[in-house]
């Protein structure tokens, strides 16, 4: 049941996250206006980019600890952290001293005026300082993670995300415009990893983080395993961030905006998806450490089974509701995102496909498969980015994205996965999309014929109407999509939950 609170509380997290992202993006727009918003948006892209100096080793933590862990090897997985701890401070560093450089080159890369530019600057110390702090205070939220503990993590970071929206609104209305924005996001960032601190050392056996346990030996034994996830972080990066640059670089500051609303509900999306396999991974680890290989076939096969039986429902009610959630969020302005988001959504649906093929496959020794893979996706998306936005604008910044999702991720990490597991592909399509498809098409077919009988012109009916679709999906999926074991399996811990309860009914 702890892999299930896992995946529960991320689902939770980010739904939270969402909901303060639908609204507090309209009213941070209304307090900074649209330029400002967009200069906000390249902003956060550029700081995304300093995520690429983890290198990876955040990954390579979560292994260890959960290897390590399931084998009882407390030593040997002190050591590990030990060694991170020292390779994250000199990270931190190197990230200080590329702030500082940064700070003096960057906003002549674009055409900003001098008040934007002074904008650009401090928000860029604020952040990059912040996050230069958060590597090595990062570990921790690793050490919970690996430990099967991302409940508790998910808890930590839901709270700091509302007193993130609280600030960021007790800054605005006070005056403090752009400046409040990074003044909030960097107090958040740091605050949502110091709190992981005592819970990491009360609720992990034998914890400790000496210095005097660092070895060069371990070192290269990271690097190995790091460097491809370095990689792989790289591309995520820049298929998630890079499109704000490359618009800004052809394009205007609202043009930017414009495509950062689709580009931010399709990036959540992508991430609500990508809890599921995240709250797997420590799982496939430990399985990989005792041999557990029908454990890591199931996560293959029936983990996206499910993992689809969440994407498929939430991207569809997105996709038919996009052009109602748009302007009634944001505002007619904003009408042209639609388009963007239809075609962001699908490739959404893509890559969703194979985010456990790919958690699979890095976890058991494949990872430098996953990261030219990754490394490959990226590539094409920038390169087409590059070429279509001069014919096509935004929409073909978009295409770039969905291409590279469906010719790269898709059609090159899944059959890999499925080979090297015994899995066909006719047998992962079967046992993993197939089933989803019967409750999908019953439940577009209501959305539908509800939107045709009460047009969706307010939120609430959206809600409404996407609702009832929604649990029309899980009820036809229940008896399509299970296996009959798995609903005997669901009737048996629903029983057990309701035993000791009415055991007490009955005492009393």
């Amino acid at each position: 049941m702890g892999w299930v609170l896992n995946i529960a509380s991320n689902y939770l997290r980010f739904l939270v996250g969402m909901v303060v992202l639908f609204f507090l993006t309209p009213f941070i727009v209304s307090r900074i206006g649209m330029d400002l918003f967009g200069l906000w948006s390249l902003i956060f892209a550029v700081i995304g980019l300093f995520g690429l100096m983890d290198l990876g080793f955040a990954t390579a933590a979560v292994k260890y600890v959960a290897e390590l862990s399931a084998s009882r090897d407390h030593a040997g997985r002190n050591q590990v952290l030990a060694t991170l701890l020292v390779i994250y401070s000199g990270l931190g560093l190197v990230c200080l001293m590329l702030v500082a450089a940064l700070a003096g080159t960057a906003p002549a890369w674009f055409d900003l005026t001098e008040s934007q530019r002074e904008d650009f600057t401090i928000a860029l110390w604020l952040l990059g300082t912040a996050m230069a702090l958060c590597f090595p205070l990062s570990l921790f939220k690793a050490i919970l993670v690996g430990s099967g503990r991302m409940s508790l993590v998910n808890l930590v970071e839901l709270g700091t995300t509302l007193g993130n929206a609280a600030l960021i609104v007790f800054l605005l209305e006070a005056g403090y415009s752009l400046l409040g924005l990074a003044i909030s996001t960097a107090l958040t960032m740091l605050l949502s990893t110091l709190l992981l601190i005592p819970f990491a050392y009360r609720l992990t056996p034998e914890l400790s983080l000496s210095p005097a346990q660092f070895t060069r030996s371990r070192i290269r034994e990271l690097s190995n395993f790091s460097f491809y996830f370095f990689i792989a972080n790289v591309s995520v990066l820049i298929i998630l961030r890079i499109d704000p640059v490359v618009i800004k670089v052809f394009l205007p500051l609202s043009a930017v905006a414009v495509y950062a609303i689709a580009a931010k509900v399709s990036e959540y999306t992508y991430l609500l998806n990508k809890q599921f396999s995240n709250a797997l991974m420590p799982l496939v680890s430990q399985s990989k450490g005792t041999g557990d290989t029908d454990t890591i076939r199931r996560i293959l096969v029936d983990g996206t089974r499910f993992l689809m039986a969440i994407a498929t429902p939430f991207i569809a009610l997105l996709y038919f509701y996009a052009y109602d959630i748009i302007t009634l969020w944001m505002g007619k302005e904003f009408a042209g995102s639609v388009p963007l988001l239809r075609i962001l959504l699908i490739a959404v649906l893509f890559t969703s496909i194979q985010l456990n093929a790919a958690n699979v496959l890095g976890m058991t020794g494949h990872h430098r498969f996953v990261a030219f893979s990754m490394g490959g996706s990226a590539l094409v998306n920038l390169g087409l980015s590059i070429l279509l936005i001069q014919h096509f604008g935004l929409t073909g910044v978009a295409i770039a994205t969905l291409s590279a999702a469906f010719l790269v991720e898709t059609l090159i990490i899944v059959p890999k996965a499925c080979t090297m597991h015994g899995v066909s592909l006719s047998g992962f399509v079967v046992g993993a999309l197939i089933p989803v498809l019967p409750a999908l098409a019953v439940a577009l077919g209501i959305v539908y014929l509800l939107d045709h009988l009460q047009a969706a012109n307010s939120f609430t009916w959206i809600i409404v109407e996407g609702a009832a679709s929604a649990l029309i999906f899980f009820i036809v999926f229940y008896w399509t999509g299970f296996k009959a074991e798995e609903r005997r399996m669901l009737y048996d811990k629903i029983l057990k939950l309701r035993g000791p309860r009415m055991a007490n009914t009955t005492e009393e």
